[in-house]
């Protein structure tokens, strides 16, 4: 007899769960708990692959619908994956998607795979309580996964693509977290609900917005990618605010980052490399001491400086 899908769904995630645990990737206990218990499968109700091989044009994509049983399989097995996943095709409306082929276009969104989110959100040590900002959260997986860590009412999300946040929202509701999606511009953050303890931009960017920090309560953490064209980069940059309103930021290479928001002009380390002096570092936050670390004035690295940097302001007066 076929199992229902609730069953063969639970049996995935464990599958997941255990693959993540294998390779290392996931320690935290809440994230575990919080990946098993939330259904993936709504809030990735469908997913694109592309057929098309590289260097195609117009692109071939299939659309794989989760409620029809002829695509169920390959659809369960890509959203159980460490694939990213791709959703939206030309910023179209994604209430109604016709199941099957389809020509042309492009992806302008997709859900980060699940890894990169693992290792986003153990970074942010959550816990129960936070007030938490999801800066450009697409569907919501990483902002489900926060909600139902930190508590309902405790999470929000900034979407800037109206049917994407229109589709987060209604997915998120029908898995009762208490999380909201804001549509409006991600580089803002929410004054509304601030301030926040952890703030996460799914976006990468040339430079902190100002908003970002000033909604960061005391003792909060920002974590978001530093976007540049250097081959070694991009970053990823912890800020942290102390009890006494001073902001500290540890900028660490990484091999892999989010994309840059739509219109959000690329930073190149290169051209600023000349105008950058380096002195010793600061410890990063909790303590933790980073090896070959550097700080810099310039607000970017020179090329030729090891992938791990820290800097200090001063609260504004």
């Amino acid at each position: 007899m076929a199992l229902d899908l609730h069953t063969v769904t639970s049996c995935r995630r464990v599958g997941m769960v255990d693959r993540l645990m294998a390779e290392g990737l996931l320690t935290d206990s809440l994230l575990r708990d919080a990946l098993l218990r939330l259904p993936r499968e709504v809030l990735l109700p469908h997913a694109y692959v592309r057929v098309s091989g590289p260097g195609a044009d117009p692109i071939d994509w299939r659309l794989l619908d989760g409620s029809h049983p002829d695509d169920r399989q390959e659809w369960l097995e890509l959203i159980h994956s460490d694939e990213s996943i791709l959703l939206q095709r030309d910023g179209e409306p994604l209430d109604v998607l016709p199941r099957g082929p389809v020509t042309g276009g492009h992806m302008t969104y997709m859900s980060t795979y699940t890894p990169a989110t693992v290792e986003a959100l153990q970074a942010m040590e959550l816990g129960c309580g936070q007030r938490y900002l999801e800066l450009g959260p697409g569907p919501g997986v990483s902002l489900a996964l926060a909600a139902a860590i930190t508590g309902p009412g405790l999470a929000t999300g900034v979407e800037r693509d109206g049917p994407m946040a229109a589709f987060a929202q209604r997915n998120l509701d029908r898995l009762g977290v208490g999380a909201q999606v804001i549509e409006g511009d991600a580089l803002e953050g929410h004054e509304a609900r601030a301030p926040y303890d952890r703030i996460h931009s799914g976006i990468g960017v040339p430079c902190v917005p100002a908003p970002w920090v000033e909604q960061l309560a005391p003792g909060g953490w920002l974590l978001t990618t530093l976007a540049t064209r250097t081959p070694s980069w991009p970053g990823q940059l912890l800020v942290t605010r102390t009890a006494t309103g001073t902001v500290e930021a540890v900028l660490l290479g990484r091999p892999r980052g989010y994309r840059p928001l739509l219109g959000y002009r690329w930073l190149n380390a290169v051209d600023t490399a000349p105008a950058s002096r380096t002195t010793p570092a600061r410890h990063g936050p909790r303590g933790s001491a980073h090896r070959r670390s550097r700080r810099t004035d310039s607000g970017s690295p020179p090329p030729t400086s090891p992938p791990v940097w820290s800097g200090t302001s001063r609260p504004r007066r």
